[in-house]
């Protein structure tokens, strides 16, 4: 099967220099490295649909989060180029 795989700059140069040291080519060791990880990766059940209240059951002994609080504690991450999610979600009254 054919397959268009988009690469970084660099990672075309990091492969390009492996397949060059290697005396191989550019598809041989991309095609090398994707059979390494996939036979190391960990088998995974396939997901399994669950109920929505087993789902809320399975977390009810959590303690309820203070949505303000959290975003108190997230500011560092806000991305100012991104926006901030949270105040995306608010609508014109404020209110969420």
């Amino acid at each position: 099967m054919a397959m268009t795989l988009r690469l970084s700059d660099e990672q075309v140069e990091a492969l390009r220099r492996v397949a060059h040291t290697e005396h191989r080519s550019m598809q041989q060791v991309a095609r090398a490295a994707i059979e390494e990880y996939v036979s190391r990766a960990p088998v995974t059940q396939p997901r399994q649909e669950v109920p929505v209240d087993d789902v809320i059951a399975m977390f009810a002994d959590l303690p309820v989060i203070d949505s303000d609080a959290f975003r108190a504690d997230q500011e560092e991450f806000i991305n100012p180029y991104v926006g901030d999610a949270y105040e995306r979600t608010r609508d014109e009254d404020g209110d969420r």
